[in-house]
């Protein structure tokens, strides 16, 4: 037997909700005028003895229960908007069959429990709130010179999780120069970085990521950094990106300048025909249409990718997106045969922290950064120096934005060279 409450504005409203959840077999037991509407007490698979057993444990008086019939007493009680008496005697089941020991209720209906769980739960994260408050007084009252490390690793955008994790370890934490010198080593071994020969070897490089990251661009660089190496006929550009506007006609400007043929593909099957016709291609750079991380396409407009032999995907990501964004896009397309990362916009981003705490989580190493528009000086191999160093600079710089242009860049550039010799 399952019992069920009910709510609703008038008599008529709680019956069809009686008759939609549970069915025209639906047994009222009791109704009752409350603040706001009507209340409903309905079953289904009434058992009456189970009832009773349940009324006498509880000192409730047996009384005779007429026999009710369902179907009828919905209809009959639609055109009744008084109250209705407690219900009686349904037909009885068949005592072949198995009866539950205690009925379901399901009360997640009833306002005053709604309200009183709303505030259970608001309690529950001001407790969680002051008892972190004291943990953490008490680890400031503790360790006060683990705690500033903390505080310089958070101006650098990374989150306090990541920052206590790195500030654990550090051991000389009487020193603050050495100190800061080990937090920031420690922040360097927790950055992914792979080096650029991964993608040695004829084959193809796709690059897939987010609409308005840079991935046309970083083709073009990618692709003028291996013409320098094994000149422009060993390389062909093709795009698949067939939804913007221009997408196809940009990527034809950089074939132009770079002398190598472009291709557009706007099917799967015309990407494997054109990539069968450059089989005498040393390295074709396909560049993806780009799609929000949230966008139910996904995984249908790049599941051909993966029958692309001798392939190799690299996901680009912006440095100026936020770390929930950055993570989400991880996420997102984890599930290609991912390679590794290309991190674009540098010079555009007001902190590096998000971004090395997403790829401290992405567990995807880092190959390129690119650091400016021009093709190809601003694509540079990936060094964790030189990321954490420009982390360093950046939050500096932020200290210090009320000074002159002069002053600040000159500040950029010390602690740049100061970061250096520290995690060297």
């Amino acid at each position: 037997m399952k019992i069920r409450r009910f709510f609703a504005q008038d008599m008529r409203q709680a019956l069809r909700l009686v008759r939609d959840e549970q069915g025209p077999d639906a047994v009222i037991l009791s109704s009752r005028k409350v603040e706001g509407g009507i209340e409903i007490v309905a079953a289904v698979d009434y058992d009456q003895e189970l009832v009773m057993r349940m009324a006498a444990e509880q000192g409730e008086p047996r009384e005779p229960l007429r026999k009710p019939q369902p179907e009828a007493l919905l209809t009959a009680v639609a055109d009744e908007p008084e109250m209705l008496e407690p219900v009686s005697e349904p037909p009885r089941p068949d005592p072949v069959q198995a009866r539950p020991a205690m009925p379901e209720v399901v009360w997640s209906q009833d306002p005053t429990l709604v309200a009183m769980q709303r505030e259970i739960e608001g309690l529950r994260g001001m407790l969680q709130d002051q008892l972190a408050s004291f943990a953490w007084n008490d680890f400031r009252r503790r360790e006060p010179e683990r705690v500033q490390i903390i505080r310089r690793l958070v101006r650098l955008g990374l989150d306090e999780t990541l920052s206590r994790e790195i500030a654990a370890e550090v051991r000389h934490v009487t020193v603050p120069d050495r100190a800061w010198r080990e937090a920031l080593y420690g922040l360097a071994r927790r950055i992914p970085v792979e080096d650029e020969k991964i993608l040695d070897g004829d084959g193809v490089i796709a690059l897939v990521g987010p609409s308005g990251v840079g991935k046309t661009t970083t083709i073009a660089k990618l692709a003028a950094r291996h013409i320098r190496r094994h000149g422009k006929h060993s390389v062909a550009l093709v795009t698949t990106d067939a939804y913007r506007i221009g997408a196809y006609r940009q990527l034809q400007t950089f074939g132009q300048i770079l002398g190598v043929p472009v291709h557009l593909a706007e099917t799967g099957r015309q990407l494997g025909d054109i990539l069968m016709g450059l089989g005498d291609k040393q390295r074709i750079f396909v560049d993806t249409a780009g799609m929000s991380q949230r966008d139910v396409r996904l995984v249908e407009e790049l599941s051909g990718l993966a029958d692309i032999a001798r392939l190799r995907t690299l996901l680009v990501v912006a440095a100026n997106a936020q770390q929930a964004v950055l993570e989400e896009t991880f996420d997102a397309f984890g599930h290609l045969p991912l390679t590794g990362t290309v991190l674009t916009k540098v010079d555009e981003a007001a902190s590096l922290g998000p971004v090395i705490c997403a790829l401290h989580g992405g567990n995807l190493p880092l190959v390129y950064v690119s650091e400016g528009q021009r093709v190809p000086e601003d694509l540079q191999p990936a060094r964790v120096q030189r990321l954490v160093s420009r982390a360093v600079s950046l939050a500096a710089e932020r200290r210090t934005r009320g000074a002159t242009p002069g002053r600040a860049a000159t500040t950029r550039e010390h602690m740049s060279q100061h970061v250096h010799v520290q995690i060297q």
